[in-house]
């Protein structure tokens, strides 16, 4: 996705899920240099000292996208309470749709895996908060794009959903969130993610190279994309969209 074309869809539940990640996670404070690869292609001492030292507001996205690709280990005892001293972070400038990673937004979060089974109740609480406001603000992003194969969406969502599971997130309640949403646009999201699935062990999987070690999930997307539900929301949605802009994708999708 073109992280720098798309504009943010900051919505009031999303603020708040924003606003209340620094409250429950403003209790981590940094001791001393963060814990850092500095070999040649990772991170310098210069980027490790500014991380350790300047206040969260003040950390942009290419300064954290140091963090997401240089701070490589982990450990429960010091790198994971350095991890929650930036979670806030993170979910603020995902929030801008200002992914803090090299990659894509799909590895922002990684070391968030496992959350659910150790972290306290109102921390995991916080998180899922945040990934279900993001999502539900995520259905209303509108704009399209001309490429040579046609227009498409701007937005790409299958990039949101491999992020949250590569996070560890809980996917079945992410879909739910999807299929609750009663946005005329959602049933063009849903058109969007169809274009990408393929074939794969004789299984209909979602195709994201992100989720090619995550074959249970990409195959659970791509399930939960072929339901006759989805078929019917996006068979109805020209009448409830004005001006025929998304129909090329929703008739390939059909």
């Amino acid at each position: 996705m073109l992280w720098e074309r798309v504009e943010a869809n900051m919505t009031a539940r999303l603020q708040a899920a924003v606003d209340r990640s620094y409250a429950v996670f403003g209790k981590y404070r940094l001791m001393g240099t963060i814990i850092h690869c500095d070999c040649p292609s990772c991170m310098t001492p210069e980027t490790a000292r500014q991380l350790s030292t300047l206040p969260l507001e003040e950390i942009g996205p290419e300064l954290l996208a140091e963090y997401t690709n240089s701070a490589h280990g982990y450990d429960r005892d010091r790198i994971e309470p350095e991890f929650k001293h930036f979670l806030p972070r993170y979910f603020d400038l995902i929030a801008q749709c200002r992914p803090p990673s090299q990659l894509g937004a799909e590895s922002c979060l990684t070391r968030l895996a496992g959350y659910r089974d150790f972290w306290p109740e109102e921390e995991i609480d916080a998180v899922n908060a945040f990934f279900d406001a993001y999502i539900e603000a995520c259905l209303h992003q509108a704009r399209l794009l001309k490429w040579p194969v046609g227009h498409r969406l701007e937005f790409d969502l299958g990039e949101v959903l491999t992020m949250v599971v590569l996070a560890g997130g809980d996917l079945e309640r992410v879909l739910a969130i999807i299929d609750a949403s009663e946005a005329p646009l959602t049933a063009v999201h849903l058109a969007s993610l169809r274009l990408e699935l393929v074939t794969k062990d004789m299984k209909v999987c979602y195709d994201n190279t992100f989720l090619d070690d995550r074959p249970d999930e990409a195959h659970r997307i791509g399930e939960w994309l072929q339901r006759d539900r989805v078929t019917e929301r996006i068979m109805m949605a020209p009448d409830l969209l004005d001006g025929g802009h998304y129909d090329e994708i929703l008739n390939l999708a059909v």
